[in-house]
């Protein structure tokens, strides 16, 4: 009963058999054995028919609580009949629980792969640690992969310049706004790599960017059509700057101005409303003070009486 509970918390829907549980403070350790079916080699995808022998491999698992989980997998090592293929023997997977030349399961890695995704490096490491997870920065961003490109650009494409290493390497980002997620990243700058990112893949009506000139050139040249706007950001630094700018300009005339204003006089708040001196005399308010004025009178004669 105790190995189907953990088998159902474990490893639903896998096709895997708990053999052992060791349980320690801080460490779960299952044996388990793989019963899926005869795999296929990875590389002519033929189904195996013989098994070659057996091995154990460990895989770390998902925590269990506060405790971590250590799953020892017991898998099969099959040949491959095919006589052409180069590949003579190869090692099952378990689907849903390990994958090749990887020391952790397939939800583990999922877990920390969301991490890194929404973290980044040093962050998602210090989350890792604070929920048991063993993963460094590096190896949280090993997990991550480029998306897909797509064949067309967005209707509506943000562009943008970032920094690879601040005064020294620059990048430029490209962004579907109105989906809010990033289509490419290019490895520099230039009018000639963003010019040439928009002839292969067309389809921008709406290029929203800064003021660089080199993005300004790219887009006259690769995508002539489509309506060039600033971001919200730039708009804004840039009315900054002219408000900033014209203030200064005219501070004499904004000091003078200032010095010949009149003083107004300020009207006097109203009087504020104090409450009456003693509240309105009401049946409950005098039956307590009838109670109080006899508990003092009856403390004071017991006081007298007191031998």
């Amino acid at each position: 009963m105790a190995s189907k509970t953990v088998e159902a918390v474990l490893f639903p829907g896998i096709d895997v058999r708990v053999e052992r549980v060791s349980d320690s403070s801080d460490v779960l350790v299952v044996e388990a054995l793989s019963t899926a079916r005869p795999g296929r080699c990875p590389d002519c995808r033929k189904q195996a028919k013989r098994a070659h022998s057996t091995y154990q491999r460990s895989l770390d698992e998902r925590p269990l609580g506060f405790r971590r989980v250590i799953v020892r997998l017991r898998v099969r090592r099959y040949f491959c009949d095919r006589k052409r293929c180069s590949r003579t023997t190869f090692v099952e997977q378990v689907p849903g629980l390990s994958t090749r030349y990887r020391r952790s399961s397939t939800g583990l890695a999922d877990w920390l792969r969301s991490i890194a995704i929404e973290l980044g490096g040093r962050p998602a490491a210090r989350l890792c640690r604070r929920l048991r997870l063993t993963a460094g920065r590096t190896r949280l961003l090993r997990l991550l992969t480029a998306p897909a490109v797509p064949d067309r650009a967005p209707r509506v494409l943000g562009v943008d310049e970032f920094a690879f290493r601040k005064g020294c390497t620059y990048g430029t980002v490209l962004v579907d706004v109105e989906a809010g997620r990033v289509v490419d990243v290019l490895p520099d700058r230039t009018s000639e790599t963003f010019a040439a990112w928009l002839t292969e893949h067309p389809g921008a009506e709406i290029i929203c960017r800064d003021r660089a000139t080199a993005y300004t050139k790219a887009v006259k040249e690769a995508a002539p059509h489509a309506l060039e706007v600033a971001d919200r950001w730039h708009l804004l630094q840039n009315l900054s700057a002219a408000v900033e700018k014209t203030c200064h300009q005219h501070r004499d005339c904004l000091r003078k101005h200032t010095k010949e204003e009149t003083v107004t006089e300020v009207p006097e708040p109203p009087p504020m409303l104090l409450p009456p001196a003693e509240l309105p005399r009401t049946q409950i308010i005098e039956r307590t003070r009838h109670r109080y004025e006899d508990i003092h009178r009856l403390l004071r004669i017991r006081i007298l009486t007191r031998p």
